[in-house]
This record gives C-alpha cells, sequence and structure tokens, in this order.
C-alpha cells in the first residue's frame, strides 16, 4: 500500500470512532484544509509589480514595504504607491482562500447563485459579486477573434428578449414598460396561455456570434432588434480582413457590410440548405448555456457570453477540477477594474429606445 492510501486509510478509521457532529466537523475542516492547499498550488506566489493600476505606467521604483512585509512600488508619472497584489481579485478579498476554491469549482459547474453561496458560506449578495469578479477577470484569457486572407467563418445572429432582471428592489431604476411574466402575461394583444413573441422586434436584443476555421467564437451585443449593415460593419471591422472567406445566411445586413469590408468571397445560404451548421451548433450550445440562468439581464449579457467563451474555450480535455484551477491560475494573475458601485450603476444597452418612447 502506497504511502497516501496509508494515510487515507488511517484517517478514515480515525474519523470512523469519533462521533457524529465531531465527525462532521472534522470532515469540514479537513476539506477546507485542501481547499486552500489546492488555492496555493495553483496559484503559487507572484510579488511582483507589472504597471501602476492608475495610469497603467511601467515606470515605478521600490518604495519600502508595507505593513504585511509585501514590496511596496512608486510610480514615477501620477505618484501613486502600490504594491504587486493592487487590484488583483483574491489579494484584495477578504474572504479565506478556501472559499475562492470552493466557489471556482460552482462557478465551472455553473451553479444557481443562491448554492454557490450556501456551499462557500457566503450572502446571496457576496455569491454575486465574486462571480462577476470571476467573469470579468477570466474575459481577458479567451482567445480573440480574428479571420486572416484566404481564411473562412461563419457569422449569423441570435436574439435575446430584453430583460430588466433584478432591478425589483432598486429604488434608483424604473421600468420602463410593463413586466413580462413567462406565462406570457404582460404582452399588449397576448393570452395567458400563448407563447412569448419570437422575432426580431424592438424589444430583442441582437447578439452577432461567429465561428472562424479555428474555432474561435465571436461574440458581440450588437443593437436593438434586427441587425443592420451599419452595426454589423462595426462589429466586424478589424476582426474580418480582405480576402477572408464568410459563410452566412441570406440576412440583408450582410452583403454590403462585408462589401465594405473586402471580403473575397461572401457566400449566402437558405437555411433550408443547412451549409452553416458549425454556428447554428455554438448558437445551440449557447441557448442552452443561458437556459441555466433563467433569464440575464441585459446589461450583464456580455459578461455571460464571456463566460461561455470561456467555458467553450477550456472545457477540451479537462474535467471540473482542473477547470477549476485553472480559473483559479488565471484570475490570480489578472486584474479587475469594477468595483461594487460599478456593477449597481451598470447601463443598459440601447436604453436611448425607451427614452425616445417616453418623451
Amino acid at each position: 500500500m502506497s504511502d497516501a492510501k496509508a494515510v487515507a486509510a488511517k484517517t478514515a478509521k480515525m474519523l470512523s470512532t469519533l462521533p457524529k457532529e465531531e465527525r462532521h466537523n472534522a470532515v469540514e475542516s479537513l476539506r477546507r484544509l485542501i481547499e486552500q492547499e489546492m488555492f496555493d498550488l495553483s496559484c503559487g506566489n507572484a510579488d511582483s509589480a507589472i504597471a501602476c493600476p492608475r495610469c497603467g505606467s511601467v515606470s515605478f521604483v521600490k518604495r519600502g514595504r508595507d505593513a504585511h512585509g509585501s514590496q511596496r512600488y512608486l510610480c514615477r508619472d501620477c505618484g501613486r504607491t502600490f504594491n504587486g497584489f493592487a487590484r488583483k481579485v483574491f489579494e484584495t478579498s477578504k474572504l479565506p482562500r478556501s472559499a475562492w476554491m470552493a466557489y471556482a469549482e460552482c462557478f465551472v459547474d455553473m451553479l444557481p447563485l443562491r448554492e454557490c453561496a450556501a456551499r462557500c458560506g457566503v450572502s446571496l449578495k457576496t455569491s454575486f459579486f465574486m462571480r462577476h469578479r470571476l467573469l470579468e477577470a477570466l474575459a481577458k484569457h479567451s482567445s480573440s477573434f480574428y479571420v486572416e486572407q484566404g481564411c473562412g467563418c461563419e457569422l449569423d445572429e441570435t436574439f435575446f428578449p430584453e430583460s430588466f432582471k433584478g432591478n425589483h428592489s432598486n429604488s434608483d431604476f424604473t421600468m420602463p414598460r410593463p413586466p413580462r411574466r413567462h406565462s406570457g402575461k404582460g404582452y399588449p394583444g397576448k393570452k395567458a396561455w400563448e407563447k412569448r413573441p419570437r422575432g426580431t422586434g424592438p424589444e430583442h436584443i441582437c447578439v452577432l456570434v461567429g465561428v472562424n476555421d479555428r474555432g474561435d467564437i465571436l461574440y458581440d451585443v450588437s443593437c436593438r432588434g434586427g441587425l443592420s449593415a451599419q452595426s454589423a460593419k462595426e462589429v466586424l471591422d478589424g476582426k474580418v480582413c480582405e480576402g477572408s472567406v464568410v459563410c452566412t445566411d441570406k440576412g440583408g445586413a450582410y452583403p454590403r457590410a462585408l462589401k465594405e469590408l473586402g471580403v473575397a468571397c461572401h457566400r449566402a445560404f437558405a437555411a433550408a440548405d443547412h451549409k452553416v451548421n458549425r454556428i447554428n451548433n455554438v448558437h445551440s450550445r449557447l441557448k442552452t448555456f443561458m437556459s441555466r440562468f433563467h433569464g440575464v439581464a441585459t446589461r450583464r449579457l456580455s459578461a455571460y457570453l464571456a463566460w461561455f467563451k470561456w467555458h467553450e474555450s477550456f472545457k477540451h480535455d479537462r474535467n471540473g477540477r482542473d477547470m477549476a484551477e485553472l480559473a483559479v491560475r488565471q484570475v490570480n494573475d489578472g486584474v479587475y477594474d469594477t468595483v461594487w458601485r460599478g456593477y449597481r450603476s451598470t447601463p443598459y444597452p440601447f436604453f436611448d429606445y425607451w427614452e425616445k418612447l417616453a418623451c
């Protein structure tokens, strides 16, 4: 028997002699120690400054150490002092590392916020904040979308109903329209048993999605309602270069936009031809991913699309534990920009539509 198996057997025998409550407490303590050790192994130790968190300057000098013994730096451009952990997710958090490791596992499993909060021993508000801190940091590690000359991609748009979810207790926000219910109530002219209306109306948000030959995914919250040629050009500019080959459906926005971008070949297929199956497969996986959350507020939609892209980029040949360790390692290397006040005041995209109706 190996040393690890011998230790495990000895530990199990010792735990079996304890009363039920003491055994539960001992197992919980061991679990926290294991999660703490996994967190430390994933993160390592990084006490080095890369750039000033205020102005981004790389011109800085050492300036003593802080109360915890970490090296401090002085920015020569803006005069700010900072350490190597400035604006890093884990180093600015007061939560134990074991809680972050447990939350990373919940994050990879895409569990609901309340279940994440219960497993990690935090409040619902903190669970929401932890999720979006991870999303902000991990979005920077997803692969970029680019179609070079001679390469190909498929493009298509998908739509999400506009949602003002999460504003019921916010006194600073006023609903611009009656609330929508899953049964269909609240839609003008719709009965309770009728399905939610489909289509590309002004209360739907258009997301332009693409996949290139390397498998990289493009997503962009493009506009309200149907996709226009101007919106398509703005999204694809700098991503689809001259001389590329693009396949789409027969949407009216693509011919003009792609011609102005200088693509070598644009192939448009009818939906019944089933010639753009790669992008349809991405749409199917995206809809399945988003259905777990039973509706996402429109102002958070970009963050959840980034979550989907990260999951698609790193899910291959990794189990849940490996992906949790990867998430911790990537978040530990990154920094955040948005504080809690910023999350509360995040504006809704294309809200000028409602402002014009109110005038």
